[in-house]
C-alpha cells in the first residue's frame, strides 16, 4: 500500500505518510542470523531484501537465503518466485503443500524451480521436516481454496499454515496468513505457537463494495473478516490469552491499515498486534 492503481482514503493517506505504506506480504525466519527461510515470497521481494540487510547477498552471486515455504499459490503470496528466478548456481529448497506445487509448476515463470539447482520438495500430511540443524517446518491444512486463477476450488492442501519451530529452544512460530474459517486446525495450530501471524486481509465481508469493487466479499474470496461476532477477531480471542496474535496480509480496503482507526483501537484492546513493514520479533 499504496496500491498502484487505487486512489482511495488509505492509498491517498500512504502516499502523504499520514499512515505507514506497506510491501506485500512475506516472513524471514532465521535460527543464527546467516541462513534465512523464507514463507512465502511475494512480488516485491527484491524491494524487501532491500530493506533488510541480512537478506542481502554477501559475494558476487549468491544468497542467505536457503528455502522458501509457500502457505497457497495466491500471486500475493508466490509471485517473487519470478523475481528470484535469477539465482545462477545458487539453489532454493521450496516447501508447499502437492497441490500447491502442481498449480506453481503449471505457470511458466515458475516452472524452472523444479529443476536442479532447486528442490521442490511437499509436506507429508503434519509430519515434521528438518530444515537446518535448528529448525523444523510442519504443514498445517486450513480451510480455503485455491486462488481464482485456478479455479477458486476447495480443494485439500489449497491453503496451509506453516509452523516453524526451534528445536534448541523449543519455541514455535505459525504463520497462516490465509485461511476461510476458525476451526479445529487452526486453534490447535495456534495454542501450539508462540506467536501467530494470522489472516488479515479484510475487516469485514463486505468491505471491497465500499471501495467500489463490487461482487467480491471476503468469505468468497476464501478469508474470514476480522471483525464481527462470526470474525477472527471474536473467534480467536481465548486463543490470544497464551498465544502472541498478528494480523497479516491486509488488504488496502482494511481499516486496520490505519494504525488511528477505531478497527485498530479495538484490535490492540483485545490483546491482538497489527504486522507493520520491519517488524522483528524474537523467539
Amino acid at each position: 500500500m499504496p496500491q498502484w492503481n487505487c486512489a482511495c482514503p488509505h492509498c491517498a493517506a500512504a502516499r502523504l505518510g499520514r499512515i505507514p505504506r506497506r510491501s506485500q506480504s512475506s516472513f524471514a525466519v532465521s535460527a543464527d542470523g546467516e541462513r534465512w527461510w523464507l514463507i512465502n515470497v511475494s512480488p516485491d521481494v527484491a524491494q524487501q531484501i532491500e530493506a533488510f540487510e541480512p537478506l542481502q547477498p554477501r559475494e558476487l552471486r549468491g544468497s542467505p537465503i536457503a528455502g522458501i515455504l509457500l502457505t497457497d499459490a495466491n500471486v500475493d503470496h508466490m509471485g517473487g518466485l519470478a523475481v528470484l528466478r535469477q539465482t545462477g548456481n545458487h539453489g532454493f529448497q521450496v516447501w508447499s503443500s502437492d497441490i500447491v506445487r502442481a498449480i506453481a509448476l503449471e505457470q511458466p515463470a515458475f516452472a524452472s524451480f523444479a529443476l536442479p539447482p532447486h528442490r521442490w520438495l511437499t509436506f507429508a500430511g503434519a509430519e515434521e521436516h528438518a530444515l537446518d540443524d535448528r529448525l523444523t517446518a510442519s504443514a498445517v491444512a486450513l480451510a480455503g481454496t485455491t486462488p481464482g486463477y485456478a479455479g477458486r476450488a476447495e480443494a485439500p492442501g489449497a491453503v496451509v499454515g506453516i509452523a516453524i519451530r526451534d528445536r534448541q529452544t523449543g519455541r514455535q512460530l505459525l504463520a497462516a496468513p490465509v485461511f476461510a474459517e476458525v476451526d479445529a486446525a487452526l486453534r490447535a495450530a495456534v495454542a501450539a505457537a508462540d506467536v501467530a501471524f494470522i489472516d488479515g486481509s479484510f475487516h469485514s465481508d463486505d468491505e471491497l463494495s465500499g471501495f467500489g469493487v463490487e461482487g467480491k466479499a471476503a468469505r468468497r474470496l476464501g478469508h474470514l473478516p476480522v471483525g464481527g461476532e462470526n470474525g477472527s477477531l471474536a473467534l480467536l480471542q481465548s486463543e490470544a490469552r497464551g498465544t502472541r496474535l498478528v494480523y497479516a496480509h491486509l488488504n488496502n480496503t482494511n481499516p486496520l491499515v490505519d494504525p488511528g482507526s477505531t478497527a485498530h483501537a479495538e484490535v490492540s484492546a483485545r490483546g491482538f498486534a497489527v504486522a507493520e513493514d520491519g517488524m522483528t520479533l524474537t523467539l
